[in-house]
């Protein structure tokens, strides 16, 4: 009887934690496409005037939210300080003009361009590593990089909702965090801040530049005279606007930590993959091509494929084989 006791005992045990594992995979994959897809509602089908605005609510919120997590004792990060500031300094600018170009192209760029697109940040990354970390990858991982590269340019030919606008500020987002990534490994000794504290020092020290840039920006009188603000659902949908940064962070790093990031890396390709092809039918400003088809097919293959690769180790180099997670695919 007390075997069977604890050979039952075990199996709920594992049963369980089978079902942390897939609510955390889940949280995350859910928190990850609702943040895209609500930016995009709230921004282009609402028709939201100012991303600026929402760029300095978003952080203010996040702020707010991460102190009093702190002061729960929930999370913990060290105090402010000169050498904390020093620390992340001057990642909380790269931070804030990354959050307003990447709410900006979400605007203008239909979701699965926005996907696509943003693909080009792999590219960028591994140029980086290579010159500034001295980074050696082989010719496999190589190769479906610019696999999925190409897929972006065909796709990109066949867009027929082109906006030279868009594609400048999607460009200027993805070459943005691949300096942030970059500069965190190279210069930037951010260990003993964590996840949450560089989230509360980027948003608590970009805030004086984010009420600035949108006080100058002429954008006041717009985002109070908005019609939107009489609509409930819309509010509904700001107010999610505000929170969902920070939730797809809690959430990524909790699937991190109760699935792994080989987990969490199969999550964000699937979901990238599922976004493309849903984004074709939400939003409403796609405009179906046969070559854009394509190309957007390509880069999606391509990016299955590099991820496979990472995840495999097969396209790292054995003497300097990553330790952590692959490069997200955003």
């Amino acid at each position: 009887s007390s075997g069977i006791n604890a050979e039952y005992g075990r199996m709920n045990k594992q049963h369980i934690e089978s079902l942390k594992w897939l609510g955390a995979a889940l949280f995350y994959a859910f928190s990850s496409v609702i943040i895209i897809t609500v930016n995009k509602s709230v921004l282009s089908i609402y028709g939201f005037p100012s991303v600026k605005f929402l760029s300095l609510v978003q952080l203010g919120v996040t702020v707010v939210i991460t102190q009093a997590l702190k002061m729960m004792r929930i999370v913990s990060y060290p105090d402010i300080s000169k050498s904390s500031v020093r620390k992340v300094m001057p990642l909380p600018l790269l931070y804030m003009v990354n959050l307003m170009v990447g709410l900006g192209s979400t605007k203008n760029l239909s979701i699965p361009m926005f996907t696509v697109l943003r693909r080009f940040t792999v590219l960028f990354m591994m140029i980086g590593e290579i010159i500034i970390l001295r980074k050696r990858f082989s010719v496999l991982t190589m190769i479906t990089v610019l696999a999925m590269i190409f897929g972006v340019i065909i796709a990109s030919l066949g867009d027929l909702t082109f906006d030279s606008y868009s594609y400048m500020l999607i460009f200027t987002n993805n070459l943005l965090t691949a300096t942030y990534s970059i500069y965190i490994k190279k210069v930037n000794d951010t260990s003993t801040i964590g996840k949450f504290g560089m989230m509360f020092y980027n948003s608590l020290l970009s805030l004086p530049f984010a009420a600035i840039i949108f006080m100058l920006s002429g954008d006041y009188d717009s985002v109070m005279a908005f019609d939107g603000w009489k609509d409930p659902w819309f509010c509904f949908e700001f107010l999610l606007c505000t929170l969902l940064g920070y939730l797809l962070v809690y959430s990524s790093i909790l699937c991190t930590a109760l699935c792994g990031a080989l987990t969490q890396g199969v999550v964000g390709v699937l979901k990238n993959t599922v976004m493309t092809y849903a984004g074709m039918w939400y939003g409403g400003d796609y405009i179906f091509s046969w070559l854009n088809f394509v190309g957007i097919t390509i880069s999606a293959i391509g990016g299955i494929v590099y991820s496979a690769v990472t995840f495999s180790g097969a396209g790292t180099p054995s003497q300097s084989r990553p330790t952590k997670g692959p490069v997200s695919i955003a």
